[in-house]
């Protein structure tokens, strides 16, 4: 309703601008035409009354000249006639109402018409028709007409105009209220309201605005927009879903290649079960020793429930959720994951622990997935054996990507290095591109480090490498430190 109240305000501004200048203009020209018409009349009756008394004068002299005009201005109730000298006065004659200077035309000759004030303080128009008279003087018959009835048709014009003006403003301004709240209050509440709708994440269809004025095609563009963002909203859940399923497969292949080295992990405490079994079915066991044999059984089963505990945890799929994660023991778990594996490749894996608890914001899965990608792909590049480390660098600030510029260090730095076949140089620009791999044909999907880089990327970080061929490659993940207490940092 605002913009309709300035709609409002700014039409009735014009229409009183309008009337108002109108107004003035018919006022002023019919006064005009009133004064013209009063000057007229006074003019013809001065002419005949000029016309007479010259011949009264000439015949009958001064005195019966004067008292013609006398009787004459008597017998008009609606105007003032007298005799007044010009010039060359007589002491006792009457002298002009006007100023001197004012009836300069009337000493040459001319008829002259003056609004002036009386001393009563009252408007009068005054007509002077001159004449010169016998002995050289001259005169003129001063003719003067009120203007109070001028005066009072000025008013009522006035009165009369400003009563239609507020008649029109009021009028206008109930019509625009209507209309305003009619054809544009209304329809762009139910924008509005589709709008607040929308940001809330609510796509179904909104109000259905028929027409070809501007509010219906902002309707229109509207429901267009409402369209398009449920459709990338549908396109961005399918695309989630997509890529989770993707993380879960690759978590799968990861957990298929773990298998193969947990085999022989669990294989050694089942031959140790399967020995003791059958050392106490014999029955010639002491009774000590058959409680010592009972004991290593219950010791080698918890190892192997704790093997496959650690495959489960890595296999299970779970609600992304962001939470503090201690990197240290973190990475202690992953070297316990990876051991039966590189292991068997005849690999030393080696942990660097910080010198203090490294905590990060982060969903423990996902981070645990990447960091072990990464080393798998270090154990793969060492088929002949090697060292695997990994370890927590200090912490420290880095010029990010262009993808995560807005993000501000300190950073989190995880190193994985390996002593590997390393990466040809023309490959790394396309190691974290999706299908990109430069293993046999079976040996990976060309996934993995793509979809590590997403959860690093979600993660407001990145990963970076560095590799040369023969000398083995140095994996980094980058993640935003979290910040301090706030009685940290008050303090």
């Amino acid at each position: 309703m605002r913009l309709t109240l300035k709609i409002a305000l700014v039409i009735l501004f014009g229409i009183t601008l309008l009337l108002s200048l109108h107004s003035y203009q018919t006022v002023t020209r019919e006064t005009k035409i009133l004064k013209a018409n009063l000057s007229r009349e006074a003019r013809l009756v001065g002419l005949v009354l000029r016309s007479m008394a010259a011949d009264i004068w000439q015949r009958q002299g001064e005195t019966a000249a004067q008292s013609f005009l006398k009787r004459a201005g008597q017998l008009v109730s609606d105007q003032q006639v007298r005799w007044v000298w010009l010039e060359g006065t007589p002491p006792t004659a009457q002298a002009p109402r006007v100023h001197g200077d004012q009836l300069a035309a009337a000493r040459r000759g001319e008829t002259v018409t003056i609004i002036a004030e009386t001393a009563d303080g009252r408007d009068f128009l005054f007509t002077y028709l001159p004449l010169k008279v016998p002995g050289g003087h001259i005169g003129a018959i001063e003719i003067g007409e009120s203007l109070a009835d001028l005066h009072g048709y000025v008013r009522e014009s006035m009165n009369r105009s400003a009563l239609l003006l507020v008649g029109m403003v009021a009028s206008s301004l109930l019509l625009l209220w209507v209309a305003g709240s009619f054809w544009v209050g209304r329809p762009v509440k139910r924008l509005a309201e589709q709008a607040e709708r929308m940001a809330g994440g609510d796509f179904t269809p909104g109000p259905d605005l028929k027409g070809h004025d501007e509010i219906a095609v902002l309707a229109g563009a509207l429901d267009r927009m409402r369209g398009q963002l449920a459709t990338a909203q549908q396109s961005d859940r399918e695309r989630l879903e997509a890529l989770e399923k993707l993380r879960h497969t690759e978590r799968l292949a990861t957990i298929g290649r773990l298998s193969a080295g947990m085999a022989h992990e669990l294989g050694t405490p089942l031959n140790v079960i399967a020995g003791r079994a059958k050392l106490i079915a014999r029955g010639s066991l002491p009774a000590e020793e058959v409680t010592r044999s009972a004991t290593i059984i219950g010791e080698q089963a918890e190892r192997m429930t704790a093997i496959m505990r650690q495959l489960l945890d890595f296999a299970r799929r779970g609600t992304p959720r962001k939470v503090p994660v201690d990197l240290r023991q973190l990475m202690t778990g992953i070297l316990e994951l990876l051991g039966p594996v590189a292991g068997k490749q005849g690999v030393t894996t080696r942990l660097v622990p910080p010198t203090e608890p490294r905590v990060v914001m982060a969903d423990g899965a996902q981070l645990q997935q990447v960091l072990i990608n990464l080393a798998m792909n270090g154990l793969q590049a060492m088929p002949a054996g090697g060292d695997l480390e990994i370890s927590l660098e200090p912490c420290g600030d880095a010029s990010p990507p262009e993808a995560v510029k807005d993000r501000q260090g300190p950073w989190t730095v995880i190193a994985i290095t390996d002593n590997g076949v390393g990466i040809a140089p023309d490959d790394l620009p396309h190691l974290f591109d999706p299908f990109f791999t430069t293993k046999e044909i079976g040996q990976g999907t060309g996934l993995g480090l793509s979809i590590a880089y997403g959860i690093v990327a979600e993660h407001g970080g990145w990963i970076d490498v560095e590799s040369r061929p023969g000398q083995g490659s140095r994996f980094r993940v980058w993640l935003p430190r979290p910040a301090p207490p706030r009685e940290a940092v008050d303090g």
